[in-house]
């Protein structure tokens, strides 16, 4: 490891939101952005000192979780999602180490190419591609195709510590930086606070505080990355029967041949190493919410895995996969989340200046229409012409056009526009 720096603490703070939430200590990134010159000497010497020692300070391991109400009965615990808050300095000093941490998976190269989540230039979009980069040219070659979608439960809340301090010593990171690592794993604990109003005043209650024995922090900067390199060996441990796309846990196995006997036996062996893999680093597999697709362009009578349930479509990612890689099934929920927020659109456009439409229409148009084009751009004319259409009423609700008016003009010039 290298020290810290003003400058570099400097720059992690600026690249902070400034959110008034806090964790256990109260001291929300706001007040931290406003306090930035007095912090930066003693934030720096504190860093350098956890960095030197390879120790995570006890105080920065207490989790605040907040029960967030999504739907339905509201005195249900099940319609509550756990928000989990943790200390705002805690979150300075985890950008320091992961910025040491992806320097030197980067510079190694051991990062595996096959994982596309939390990692610079990778998406889910890029995720989508390879896969269906993948199935397209194993079609083309005269082959049947299948995709497994693996769903694991929990996945980052179920992580074994000792397991992963493991895998991060077998990619180089020994001594006093695996020290840091074991100590910012243990001794962590997480209470739960609740507000309430009292005759109109707002109270919270806190209950006690439990030990936290497994998987990585929720809401903080190193847990994603964290379980990203806890399955980084997973596409090699399979890569003599089958072909993996991951984005963070999201994970597809492929398996491709030309010969009907070897895929069955192929996708068999594939998925039970897959099992066995979960079995060996304490992951579990959701056998009910696994899916498999069989991708063919010949009339072909594979069935698939017995165990596991064959699909015609099926999301991965946010994008819709049918067995005919024709998109329709993609391009049918498209068009109904567009004709959403075309709806919107029109409404705001009664109630409001045109100015707020025309951010409507890039929230909650554009960014559908836009999502994984990449992938299902090559869909058939009228597939696309069913997406035209709808993106066409948006413009002329935008212009104020009548429904007959071309809207060629402002299609082409609607950049410049606004």
């Amino acid at each position: 490891h290298h020290n810290t720096t003003e400058e570099e603490i400097g720059t992690i703070i600026d690249s902070m939101k400034a959110k008034t939430s806090a964790g256990e200590d109260d001291i929300s990134s706001k007040l931290i952005k406003h306090c930035k010159s007095e912090l930066l000497t003693p934030l720096t010497t504190l860093i350098n000192k956890s960095l030197d020692e390879g120790v995570f300070p006890n105080s920065l391991k207490v989790a605040k979780v907040y029960p967030k109400y999504k739907s339905g009965q509201i005195n249900d615990a099940v319609n509550y999602r756990p928000i989990s808050l943790i200390s705002n300095f805690s979150k300075i000093l985890e950008r320091v180490i992961l910025n040491r941490l992806i320097a030197h998976l980067q510079q190694h190269n051991l990062l595996t190419s096959r994982q596309h989540g939390f990692i610079k230039n990778r998406s889910t979009t890029t995720a989508v591609v390879q896969l269906i980069e993948y199935i397209i040219d194993k079609l083309d070659q005269g082959c049947v195709a299948t995709s497994v979608m693996l769903d694991f439960s929990k996945a980052f809340d179920c992580l074994d510590h000792n397991l992963l301090i493991g895998k991060l010593k077998a990619l180089g990171i020994i001594g006093k930086e695996a020290s840091w690592f074991t100590s910012y794993l243990s001794d962590r604990k997480q209470l739960v606070e609740l507000s309430y109003k009292d005759n109109n005043t707002l109270l919270t209650v806190k209950s006690e505080t439990l030990p936290m024995k497994r998987g990585v922090p929720q809401g903080s900067v190193l847990g994603p990355v964290l379980y990203i390199l806890l399955t980084n060996d997973f596409p090699s441990y399979l890569s003599e029967f089958c072909e993996t796309v991951m984005f963070a846990d999201d994970t597809a196995l492929l398996v491709a041949t030309k010969n009907r006997q070897e895929l069955e036996i192929n996708s068999y062996v594939a998925y039970n190493m897959a099992k066995q893999y979960c079995l060996q680093n304490d992951l579990v597999l959701n056998e009910s919410k696994t899916y498999q697709l069989i991708y063919t362009s010949l009339p072909n009578d594979y069935q698939g895995l017995p165990e596991l349930t064959t699909l015609n479509s099926n999301k991965y990612l946010g994008i819709v996969l049918d067995n005919n890689l024709s998109w329709t099934p993609h391009v049918t929920q498209l068009c109904k989340k567009l004709n959403m927020g075309l709806y919107a659109i029109r409404r705001l456009k009664q109630v409001s200046d045109n100015r707020t439409a025309i951010i409507a229409y890039y929230s909650l148009f554009e960014t559908h229409l836009r999502y994984g084009l990449v992938a299902w751009g090559g869909t058939s004319a009228s597939n696309l012409q069913r997406v035209l259409v709808i993106q066409k009423r948006a413009i002329r609700t935008l212009k104020g056009l009548r429904p007959q008016e071309t809207c060629r003009q402002a299609l082409q010039t609607s950049k410049e526009y606004w």
